[in-house]
């Protein structure tokens, strides 16, 4: 009997993205959810080089992303909500995007492009906790990063945990409090311009 060796594995940050409409409302038509998708989409493409990010898939509401360490995974993080904040102060409510990010440090197993494993699953469980317009992280990415950034990460609760075990602690990562905006986002106004435009 043959057997396999085990694939070897890989340390990395494993990002999750996921949005929603307003209030937690989904959009009022299927037209206007995928046109915000797209948009989400555009942005996530746009600004994942800059941190040395993978695109490994798109999902239906958000993404699954790859990086070598938790202080890129995070910069991008904190990079996507600043934009998406800035250009949320610009369109119409309807057209409103929330941001919800979960970060896992952990093992994967890289296979025809995708990626598997425990490190994996982790991140997308932090990102299903995180609350609206947060950054979720957990605490092995969160000591890589707390002295790099202006405020501490915050350890959360037994009551921000909605009752989830999870077997890691995990941290929400707050923006920078003088935000200022992107130079990218100058540039996609004609694209929101031209989708608002055709609705």
């Amino acid at each position: 009997m043959v057997v396999e060796a085990p694939e070897p594995g890989k340390l990395s940050a494993i990002l999750f993205t996921g949005i929603e409409g307003p209030d937690g409302l989904s959009w009022r038509d299927e037209s206007l959810q995928n046109d915000m998708r797209d948009e989400h989409a555009l942005l996530v493409r746009e600004l994942l080089p800059r941190h040395g990010g993978r695109e490994v898939k798109r999902l239906e509401d958000g993404f699954l992303l790859e990086f070598e360490g938790g202080p890129a995974a995070v910069d991008f993080g904190l990079e996507l909500q600043r934009v998406l904040d800035a250009r949320n102060g610009d369109v119409s409510a309807e057209r409103r995007v929330v941001l919800r990010v979960g970060v896992h440090l952990g093992m994967v197993v890289h296979r025809d492009g995708d990626v598997f494993g425990e490190g994996v699953n982790l991140a997308a469980r932090i990102e299903a906790l995180a609350r609206p317009g947060t950054l979720y992280v957990s605490e092995t990415v969160a000591r890589q990063v707390e002295g790099r950034l202006a405020s501490p990460p915050v350890r959360l609760g037994r009551g921000e945990m909605k009752n989830i075990r999870l077997p890691v602690a995990v941290y929400r990562i707050d923006p920078p409090e003088h935000r200022r905006r992107m130079p990218l986002l100058s540039r996609m106004r004609s694209f929101w311009g031209r989708r608002s435009a055709a609705n």
